[in-house]
């Protein structure tokens, strides 16, 4: 292709909208294969000055994520592994769930053999997905993927069992709780008017106390025992005296 006229679209792209991160972040990879390394270094620079965040420190908040992962990467194929980590690490400081800047790094690692500093990238970085998602999903695969291209197959039958558990997990109607040890009874679906579909008992310690925990179309609802309510009211009823 017409490397140059593509060099001077993106240029002028950076011109009329100097905060467009993704117009930076082309021109630098278009630098990084067809130029040397200080000029796409130069230009992940400025793209990180241009679109630096009001509060976003000084990895210049998560607009400048995709620049300095792009950066990483070159440094990567430069050989400098110790500046391609700078580069990951303020990747994830402006936006700790990019996923590109997750599998690069962790990449990187893996082909230096340091998978155990591969390993804590993923595990430190499934810790900040709440809930199962497509970015948290391919997170996941890059871990198991990683495992399995290393010849540790049971390591990467783990993962993707962890993976799989989770996202059944997610979309399971009933709570269990975790520990069995801390349930005295799950009794049978209860199919009612009001739609509560399942009640749980938890052992208290004590018999004033031994609430019943209601699952209304997966919404947890607290039910006070009769116990403690007749208590309540007869509270009630002696300050109305």
């Amino acid at each position: 292709g017409d490397i140059d006229a593509a060099r001077d679209l993106l240029k002028r792209g950076s011109e009329v909208d100097k905060r467009h991160a993704p117009v930076w972040q082309a021109w630098g990879v278009l630098e990084t294969r067809y130029n040397t390394a200080k000029v796409a270094r130069d230009i992940f620079q400025q793209g990180i000055w241009s679109c630096a965040q009001s509060g976003g420190g000084q990895s210049g908040g998560r607009r400048c994520a995709r620049l300095w992962q792009a950066w990483g990467v070159l440094e990567a194929q430069e050989g400098d592994h110790a500046a391609a980590r700078r580069c990951f690490s303020r990747a994830l400081d402006a936006d700790q769930r990019n996923v590109a800047a997750v599998t690069a790094w962790a990449l990187m690692e893996e082909d230096l053999g340091n998978f155990s500093d591969a390993r804590s990238i993923f595990e430190r970085t499934l810790k900040y997905f709440s809930s199962p998602s497509d970015d948290k999903t391919a997170v996941w695969r890059a871990y198991e993927i990683m495992e399995d291209r290393a010849g540790n197959y049971r390591k990467a039958q783990q993962v993707f069992q962890r993976s799989m558990r989770e996202e059944m997990a997610s979309k399971d109607e009933e709570i269990i709780p975790e520990r069995a040890s801390d349930v005295d009874i799950v009794d049978s679906l209860v199919k009612n008017k009001s739609k509560e579909v399942e009640v749980s008992r938890w052992q208290t310690g004590s018999s004033d106390l031994g609430a019943e925990v209601w699952l209304n179309n997966g919404s947890i609802e607290g039910k006070i025992p009769a116990k403690m309510m007749k208590k309540l009211r007869n509270g009630d009823s002696s300050k109305g005296r």
